[in-house]
């Protein structure tokens, strides 16, 4: 388990997943889809922010395709997955994705994983990837979908408060609501417009499947708990159950409160000759990133529990 523990790093928390996203333990999101598609191997691929390669590394050996090209920004993380993934048939282009311009090729199958969260000009970026895709192409998407900067609900947070101090003293998280003044100043686009990532790609694609999986409650109680890693395993195994049981139940009552989710479909081509829609857009989009460039870098109204426990006070408190 990795010095910084993340949800989805316990097995059970992983098997749980799986089984919101494929309805089986042992087959992810990925698994889900190669089932979908009746193991059908594609040409092309393109992933977007792709780190140190290690996602379609995972692609290439798994034959899901042939060929890939990963965009990042970071020279750095291109230059790992370059040394990780010599000898396959893979290459590496340096692109912002906040300010793309793909090189003008088709695309089979187009993967964002955990990218378009973190997306500033994110019509701009749909509209290329729709742009991109070709016309029997799908493309593939495992995001966070949650509120923007993890801005919580009220009801959500209440939620979480109300598990961890339900679960034994040795495997509680030091609960601390996200401060907005502190994530503008660290990075800018990080989850700026989550909540907008399946409307504006819904503008451009089709939403053929979708799965949540879950994490309203689960993620912000185990991500980062070094408490819930150290405890005791019957202790931890139990009150890992605990808090999977309360995210379960939450997602039922509340479907759309999922933090992340799995979902692919179709370019939805004939938008595209649309001009005066897409000029709308395009100018909505400006509007909203040019006011946000001339203030403080926020996009949206502040959540009641921002207000209640900072603006009152200045400084960050537990919960």
């Amino acid at each position: 388990m990795s010095s910084q523990t993340f949800w989805n790093d316990y097995p059970a928390v992983q098997a749980a997943i799986n089984r919101r996203l494929s309805g089986e333990a042992t087959r992810n999101y990925l698994g889900a889809f190669q089932q979908a598609m009746h193991g059908r191997r594609f040409g092309r691929g393109l992933f977007i922010n792709c780190g140190n390669g290690w996602v379609e590394r995972e692609f290439i050996e798994r034959g899901i395709v042939a060929s890939a090209v990963g965009v990042d920004g970071s020279e750095e993380m291109l230059a790992q997955a370059r040394t990780a993934g010599a000898g396959l048939p893979l290459r590496y282009e340096r692109f912002d994705i906040n300010n793309p311009s793909f090189p003008d090729a088709r695309y089979d199958l187009i993967v964002n994983y955990a990218a378009a969260n973190s997306v500033l000009a994110i019509d701009r970026l749909m509209r290329l990837l729709c742009r991109s895709l070709t016309a029997d192409g799908f493309i593939l998407s495992y995001d966070y979908v949650g509120p923007h900067r993890h801005q919580y609900t009220y009801g959500a947070w209440e939620a979480v408060v109300r598990v961890n101090e339900s679960l034994p003293t040795e495997t509680r998280a030091e609960l601390h609501y996200p401060h907005l003044p502190m994530m503008l100043a660290g990075d800018r686009a990080e989850a700026a417009h989550s909540e907008l990532v399946l409307s504006t790609y819904d503008r451009y694609f089709t939403r053929d499947v979708f799965r949540s999986a879950g994490g309203a409650l689960a993620y912000p109680l185990l991500t980062f708990n070094e408490a819930m890693r150290e405890a005791p395993a019957p202790v931890r195994d139990a009150a890992l159950e605990t808090v999977l049981t309360a995210d379960t139940n939450f997602l039922t009552d509340h479907p759309h409160s999922g933090l992340f989710a799995y979902w692919y479909g179709r370019a939805k081509s004939e938008v595209l000759e649309d001009a005066p829609l897409l000029d709308i857009w395009t100018e909505i989009e400006r509007l909203r990133e040019d006011a946000a460039l001339a203030g403080d870098g926020t996009y949206y109204p502040s959540t009641l529990l921002q207000r209640l426990m900072f603006d009152r006070r200045g400084t960050g408190a537990e919960a």
